[in-house]
């Protein structure tokens, strides 16, 4: 049985996927739109969800190359970077000004809250008194942790078991009090191991299999309006599998929609998304508080019109960051030194 563990270390150049960045774009615009009120409810917000987290995790898994990383240690110091250093950069700059600014700013009342409940979230990896959408960041790192040794030690059939698994193990009353989103990890990690298992079927996707694609999506439907959400086993089961089978025909239309030609801004997004993560609530915050009357009486469209207002936001200090502070997310000549010097 052929092992998955590959030793060989990968020094080929870094592919880039066009269609990838638009992914990230959508994906991002509605983890955005989430947070704003108004989203989507019924048969759309049902398929939504399905194409909110997973999406992300499947473009993570789909770029993720295992063969990359040529010990454990190379791997966690290579993700702590990407990772962890903009959780800790945002957490500690958000922190400090919910200390110094008030900390019932922008239409907040977190008066009561004690001043080190944030600081036992952030080392908990459940930041979400300061920066609550970094959940995310901790899931993700979690998740690529327990992939990297599992596809590093078992033949594929296994992960494949292992993983198919690990949604059931989420059921289990006391994992959602495992410490950096483990709970959530146990979730979502079979969107990130199919993708990367399967890279060259996601890239062979196109309009030639849109008949197969709407099949799947019709299946999704029926499973969205007869499913079972009263069973936690029952409702995750239906989360992995649904999620998994509206993926092809929203991989076809993120690939036809990339031939808008629109890749400089789109690109620039889809680079910056783990910024955008940490600024959204914030942005979010002071349309609630100096906007109340359109959000209150707005509808879906205020909700489209906010998200799209949200990321164009974004766009200047992610510029200011990316050129003046670039370490604050892991970027930069420093961390490329660490990398490279850890290669050798």
């Amino acid at each position: 049985m052929e092992k998955a563990n590959i030793k060989s270390y990968d020094t080929s150049p870094k592919i880039r996927y066009a269609w990838v960045d638009y992914a990230k774009f959508f994906s991002i615009f509605l983890v955005v739109s989430y947070h704003i009120p108004h989203r989507a409810d019924g048969y759309v917000g049902e398929l939504l969800s399905l194409l909110r987290m997973p999406a992300f995790f499947m473009i993570a898994g789909f770029l993720f190359n295992t063969n990359k990383f040529h010990s454990l240690s190379y791997f966690l110091k290579h993700r702590s970077i990407q990772l962890l250093i903009p959780y800790i950069s945002f957490f500690t700059f958000f922190y400090i000004s919910w200390l110094l600014f008030g900390r019932d700013w922008i239409g907040g009342n977190e008066l009561d809250i004690p001043l080190w409940k944030p600081l036992m979230e952030f080392a908990y990896g459940t930041p979400v008194t300061i920066i609550a959408p970094y959940w995310f960041i901790c899931c993700l790192f979690s998740m690529q942790i327990i992939y990297y040794l599992l596809i590093r030690q078992f033949p594929k059939p296994i992960v494949i078991i292992i993983v198919s698994i690990c949604p059931l193990l989420h059921c289990i009353p006391w994992t959602s009090y495992l410490p950096w989103n483990l709970s959530a990890a146990l979730l979502y990690i079979p969107f990130y191991a199919f993708s990367n298992m399967n890279k060259d079927f996601i890239q062979s996707l196109t309009s030639k299999h849109i008949l197969g694609a709407i099949i799947a999506f019709c299946i999704t439907l029926v499973c969205i309006r007869y499913g079972n959400y009263s069973n936690m086993i029952f409702k995750n089961i239906q989360i992995v599998i649904c999620g998994l089978l509206v993926m092809p025909i929203y991989t076809i239309f993120i690939k036809a929609f990339s031939h808008l030609k629109i890749d400089k801004a789109v690109s620039f997004i889809g680079k910056n998304t783990i910024i955008i993560l940490a600024l959204q609530n914030y942005i979010i915050g002071c349309f609630k508080l100096y906007f109340k009357s359109i959000i209150e009486y707005g509808g879906y469209a205020t909700n489209i019109i906010l998200t799209l207002l949200t990321i164009i936001i974004c766009c200047l200090p992610i510029k200011l960051i990316n050129s003046y502070v670039p370490f604050l997310v892991g970027r930069g000549p420093y961390f490329e030194k660490k990398l490279n010097k850890t290669k050798t």
